[in-house]
């Protein structure tokens, strides 16, 4: 387990120690973030090599390295890369490429990460995927204040063009802070000069028309690893992850046999007890502990996977804290920071906080329970983006794993925990 970035600052924007520590498995080329903290080009050089081009046989060369389904975007869906490139490929490429560092999720620090650890990798990653898709222009897109990662791509970017690399025009562009600026058709609407709020639509972006922008996103962490990828022949991988608790963020880099009790006793040698897990950030799922401990990595990274880690995040739960409680605050946070542009989020998400606070509260009925229920089906499927989608799956989830707590609640004694509240980074609330 290599112990990347330890942000303990509530705010994920702010700057925070960069922490070297020795890793317990033996690191590769292949391993994303070894190594020293960052890398200027010369050390770039040093450790990956060059970068190959991606145009003509080399694009269809990479294109089929990535078919074999060994990379699927690091953003949280885990789409495969090459279909993405493919449909854009078939629609006669795309204008744009953009990297999204703009990390919404305020349990995640990964992205960050990536582009101040490792900018040269991101870029290469980048171009790599304008010339696969023939693009011709790039862009990267952070979130408004994360001067440290404008920095770092700023330094890296001026390496580059004293080298003369052969990069497509690169641009740095913000959008505010918030949980959704980060999806991926809300960064096409604002980069075409719209509002930075999820577009409705049933195609890829990749491959929509004319009445809607084109471009391609991908997550930073994805375009570093195509940037390996480019260079060396699929292998064992390993996964970026984020583990959160109370305020503190830590950026580990896992093999994908490490199970998620080996990964918790790394993180939290004291021994603190761990009730339940919330996998995949705050649209995530919550699993008992019984039912998570000895899963393996690579058993959570399927986007389809009953437990996935999504965008890589883990929230372990104590033993002394009430997981309602905590779902009820994020339920309140889903409902805040919505694009409110649909009934599902106007309407629907509010009322399923209100009836989990009421839950926590003592002051549910059962047909409060029968009208959550009700609610939470109502809003699944039905939105603009999948934000409501994700705040449906956090409260099933809840109520399966904290099922005997829900039943105190109910009974109006509440569970014996239900005073302790969970500390979470909860910025743009």
């Amino acid at each position: 387990m290599n112990v990347i970035w330890a942000p303990t600052v509530p705010d994920r924007r702010t700057d925070a120690q960069i922490l070297d520590r020795p890793a317990v498995f033996t690191l590769t080329r292949r391993v994303l973030l070894a190594g020293p903290s960052t890398h200027d080009l010369a050390d770039h050089w040093e450790r990956y090599g060059p970068r190959p081009p991606a145009g003509g046989p080399w694009g269809d060369r990479l294109v089929g390295t990535l078919s074999s389904g060994w990379l699927t975007g690091r953003g949280g869906a885990h789409f495969p890369v090459a279909r993405k490139w493919q449909a854009a490929r078939a629609g006669g490429g795309v204008p744009v490429v953009i990297g999204n560092a703009a990390e919404g999720e305020p349990a995640s620090a990964k992205d960050a990460a990536v582009v101040r650890c490792r900018p040269h990798l991101v870029l290469d990653g980048t171009a790599l995927a304008a010339e696969a898709v023939g693009a011709s222009r790039t862009m990267i897109w952070l979130h408004h204040g994360d001067l440290a990662a404008r920095n770092a791509l700023t330094a890296a970017l001026a390496e580059r063009r004293l080298a003369g690399l052969p990069d497509p025009p690169v641009a740095i562009r913000f959008g505010p802070a918030g949980y959704l600026t980060g999806e991926s058709s809300a960064v096409l609407s604002a980069v075409s000069g719209g509002p930075p709020r999820p577009v409705f639509r049933g195609r890829p972006a990749a491959t929509v028309g004319v009445a809607q922008p084109r471009g391609l996103v991908h997550n930073v962490e994805t375009l570093a690893r195509v940037a390996l990828a480019a260079r060396l022949a699929p292998s064992a991988q390993t996964a970026l992850v984020t583990v959160t608790g109370g305020r503190h963020r830590t950026v580990l880099e896992l093999p994908e046999a490490m199970t998620l009790a080996q990964v918790l006793n790394g993180v939290q040698p004291d021994g603190r007890a761990v009730q339940a897990v919330l996998l995949g950030g705050y649209s995530g799922t919550w699993g008992t502990w019984e039912r998570a401990a000895d899963l393996r990595v690579s058993d959570l990274i399927p986007g389809s996977a009953a437990l996935s880690l999504g965008a890589g995040v883990i929230v372990p739960l104590p033993w002394d804290a009430c997981g309602l409680r905590g779902t009820a605050e994020l339920a309140g946070f889903l409902a805040r920071n919505s694009a409110g542009q649909w009934g599902p989020c106007l309407f629907g998400l509010p009322a399923i906080a209100h009836v989990l606070d009421r839950l926590v509260d003592g002051e549910a009925t059962r047909r409060d329970m029968a009208r959550l229920r009700r609610y939470v089906g109502e809003v699944e499927g039905r939105g603009a983006c999948h934000h409501p989608d994700g705040a449906a799956r956090l409260v099933r989830s809840c109520l399966v794993a904290f099922a005997e707590d829900a039943q105190l609640h109910l009974r109006r004694r509440r569970c014996s925990r239900s005073q302790q509240r969970i500390t979470l980074p909860l910025s743009g609330a």
